[in-house]
């Protein structure tokens, strides 16, 4: 059953606001001024999370979308790119309006691509007639929406790949057993390496998935959302890409950022804040894609990475790149030793979206590094952590950058200085 909502505003993490029976009710798409009709997911006694099923009344900054389930993977995909910048710095203003902390939005900085942008796409199946790619409806774990053609957020290349890659599949009988379908091209040299991953491995030879021209094809076994099992594997099991001039490999299950040009611009806004000559820590340091570029400006590097196979490839990068001001250590960041942090002038954090640990705050706060340079993915619990730190560090300023032009997503970036 559908309803009617008038949304009147953009609130924190990119949600549209408007009231259903005198209730706050929030939905992924509309845009401020727009009539909707939706179909209400989830319902609270103070308010309601919504689905759009249609928009009775657009407004004019609405465009075609690229593909038609754009709700599923970018609900904004059809709002003008520069309303679409507008918007984001609005929400990036509105996050650090408040009483207690008020920072000026200095820049925006959008995307070269709004299409076809990222470098890494992880599909469902869904299981019918045919085998087809699929995400999940929005809001929902159990509907699936067949993706025909894959998804234009990726290149043609890598839905060829997916689409190859389910066909063979369903020709195999093996859909009942795969969980995920993901594939990753390096911008770079366009290599592209696909994963399938299982949720049960059914006592078969692999070899016939094989022989898709693809740089590497990887079978896994799903333990838990972030540890996979290597079960079989044909060619590579590593993808490179270079990042400010540097040479990076990095793992077929490892993290890596899936808009490499975008993530480049946010990247000079750090190198920028580096103090030539200074001692850095980069806290959730990966494979070293931050802490290795800013090698180059500093006396010393050291990247803490929680993820020991990450810290392994962190310094295979070092050797890579020639590398020999960077160390790394295996260690959860909020578990590190306060002395790691007492020997530098300039820590670097990229936390995931919950943001900093309490443990991580303290230990900033203690061992009063000069300058602290936070990249975030989440300015929600940026501006929380900020306001922490905000007892010993002052910043002038925050800029937002869009690595997922369509999406409600945007990162931000943050500078602060002792007082």
């Amino acid at each position: 059953m559908t309803k009617q909502v008038t949304f009147e505003k953009i609130v924190g993490g990119g949600k549209a606001l408007g009231y259903l029976d005198g209730k706050p009710c929030f939905a992924a798409g509309p845009l401020p001024g727009e009539v909707c009709d939706v179909v209400v997911k989830r319902e609270k006694a103070g308010f309601a999370e919504a689905n759009v099923a249609r928009i009775v009344q657009p407004v004019a900054e609405r465009s075609l979308p690229a593909e038609d389930h754009y709700l599923e993977c970018s609900p904004w995909q059809n709002v003008v790119y520069d309303r679409q910048l507008e918007l984001k710095r609005a929400m990036l203003a509105e996050a650090y309006s408040g009483p207690k902390l008020h920072l000026p939005v200095t820049a925006m900085t959008g995307a070269k691509k709004q299409i076809g942008y990222r470098n890494k796409l992880e599909f469902s199946l869904r299981k019918g007639e045919h085998v087809d790619l699929a995400f999940h409806a929005r809001g929902s774990y159990e509907e699936l929406v067949a993706l025909p053609e894959g998804c234009r957020l990726g290149s043609e290349a890598i839905n060829k790949a997916a689409l190859a890659i389910a066909g063979r599949i369903e020709a195999l009988k093996l859909a009942g057993y795969v969980e995920t379908v993901t594939v990753r091209q390096s911008v770079a040299n366009g290599g592209l390496l696909g994963v399938v991953a299982l949720h049960q491995v059914p006592k078969r030879a692999w070899d016939d998935l094989g022989g898709l021209g693809l740089a590497g094809l990887v079978v896994t076994r799903v333990r838990h959302r972030d540890a996979h099992e290597l079960v079989w594997h044909d060619g590579e099991l590593q993808l490179e890409e270079k990042i400010a001039g540097l040479n990076l490999a990095y793992p077929y299950d490892g993290f890596f950022q899936t808009n490499p040009p975008a993530f480049e611009d946010a990247l000079a806004g750090i190198l920028a804040a580096i103090p030539k000559g200074a001692n850095v820590v980069d806290l959730y340091g990966g494979v070293g894609s931050i802490g290795l570029a800013v090698a180059g400006r500093a006396d010393s590097v050291v990247g803490v990475e929680v993820n020991l196979s990450s810290v392994e490839w962190s310094l295979g990068n070092a050797d890579r790149n020639g590398i020999v001001n960077y160390t790394a250590v295996h260690a959860p960041a909020e578990r590190l030793e306060v002395k790691v942090l007492r020997g530098a002038d300039c820590v670097i954090v990229d936390p995931p979206r919950a943001g900093l640990h309490g443990r991580v705050i303290d230990s900033l706060l203690e061992a009063g590094p000069a300058r602290i340079v936070y990249l975030s993915c989440n300015p929600a619990t940026q501006v929380r952590d900020v306001q922490l730190l905000s007892e010993a560090y002052r910043a002038q300023g925050v800029d937002g950058f869009d690595f997922y032009p369509g999406t409600l997503h945007l990162e931000s970036l943050v500078v602060l200085d002792r007082i």
